[in-house]
């Protein structure tokens, strides 16, 4: 490869010749990555090894962002009041942030069966909270404390684990600003599980990868709990638990296998609650294959095709799920030639459940949710000229997506 070739070049180089790729470190290194450890940023202390005042600053602006679309919310609601019409809206606990207001505040009894779609761990987090002294009823404002100040710490936790796998100091920095301000990110600023989930996938990567297997087991247990796409962490976690020399030793073995199976045993939790208590165990998975919500398994093909095909017929928010669908699988090609194996593995299972679901919508909600695709975001856009176009764009469709989603034309 020439010296002078951009980022937008190494990439095709990568999809093209992936075995050449993969062995060239001058590659690796263009893209942002490198062979040993990323730089030393200790210089600056702690705070400076961590990221943390660099990933305040993208939280705070990815919180602007969505306070701006709030804003312009309001003032189309009150310019179509204004002529004598109605806009119908919502806010930060709109959507299935209310869902999960209502089962902290009422439980799965008392916000009705569908609820049971939701798991737990999240409003059982609001729940307990919320029997402190002075937070009786505030349930909805502690929610949202909860998600945002975890979204924080997701910021911070995906640069270390970007810089854990060798990311150059401007590739973590694009990282953190990805994480912030991704067109999908603004449903971290609502009482979404997206912050929790993301949160812990991040942390049970970045312990397995660092051989801290017990670690993983409780993130990978609390992932379980969170939503059920974390029964998908069972297999990257298994591929990392077959890395390096094996040993017949329980220290070795055990904590490798609780990882591997903690996911599952998550969900697992969950689901026996549901059979004891409604005698029906599943239905916390199968509520999601209704046709209103992801939708029966159908051919990934045909889904993509009907999606493509609805843009003619005038149904464009549909439509528009295809060009992320379709970058999404380029990104999985890229990642597979620039990540360790679990990365992709996962970012694929993800995927194939979008992908298999006659319903698209929240699919960029999900495929964000899988945070690779944010680092080889980052890798794939370090070229000088392009990163600050590409955050501004990034910025601006946030903005129109979360308008959307707050006047409840668009399904977050």
């Amino acid at each position: 490869m020439r010296r002078d070739t951009g980022d937008i070049d190494n990439m095709l180089v990568v999809l093209a010749d992936p075995a050449a790729a993969r062995g060239s470190s001058g590659a690796r290194q263009r893209f942002g990555l490198y062979d040993g450890v990323a730089p030393d940023v200790n210089r600056g202390g702690r705070l400076a090894s961590w990221y943390v005042l660099e990933a305040a600053v993208a939280w705070v602006a990815g919180r602007v962002v969505v306070a701006a679309a709030l804003g312009l919310v309001h003032f189309l609601t009150g310019s179509v009041a204004d002529n004598g019409g109605k806009l119908d809206h919502t806010g930060l606990l709109g959507w299935d942030a209310g869902w999960y207001e209502s089962i902290a505040t009422h439980g799965y009894g008392g916000a009705g069966e569908e609820s049971r779609r939701f798991f737990p761990l999240l409003p059982l987090l609001v729940r307990g909270l919320c029997a402190l002294p002075g937070l009786a009823g505030r349930q909805g404002a502690v929610l949202l404390v909860v998600v945002n100040a975890l979204a924080f710490a997701l910021t911070v936790l995906l640069a270390r684990l970007a810089r854990a796998e060798g990311f150059s100091d401007p590739a973590i920095r694009r990282v953190i600003w990805l994480s912030a301000l991704a067109p999908p990110a603004f449903v971290l600023a609502m009482g979404y599980a997206e912050a929790p989930a993301m949160l812990l996938a991040v942390g049970a990567f970045l312990a397995a990868r660092s051989g801290r297997f017990g670690l993983a087991g409780l993130a990978g247990l609390l992932s379980g709990l969170c939503r059920p796409l974390g029964l998908l962490l069972v297999a990257p976690m298994a591929i990392e638990a077959a890395r390096g020399p094996r040993s017949a030793s329980p220290r070795w073995w055990l904590p490798r296998f609780a990882a591997v199976v903690s996911p599952a045993a998550g969900a697992a939790i969950y689901v026996a609650w549901s059979a004891a208590t409604y005698h029906d165990g599943l239905a916390p998975l199968t509520m999601q294959r209704d046709a209103v919500r992801h939708g029966a398994a159908g051919n990934p093909l045909s889904v993509l095709w009907d999606a493509a095909q609805g843009t003619i017929h005038g149904e464009v928010g549909t439509g528009l799920h295809v060009p992320w669908l379709l970058a999404a699988l380029v990104a999985l090609v890229l990642m597979a030639r620039l990540l360790p194996a679990s990365y992709p593995v996962w970012c694929a299972l993800v995927l194939l459940t979008v992908f298999t679901g006659s319903n698209l919508d929240s699919s960029e909600r999900y495929v964000f949710g899988a945070f690779p695709f944010v680092l080889v975001a980052a890798l794939a856009l370090g070229r000088r000229t392009v990163w600050p176009f590409a955050l501004a764009a990034s910025v601006t469709v946030m903005t129109v997506y979360a308008t959307l989603t707050f006047t409840l034309a668009y399904v977050p």
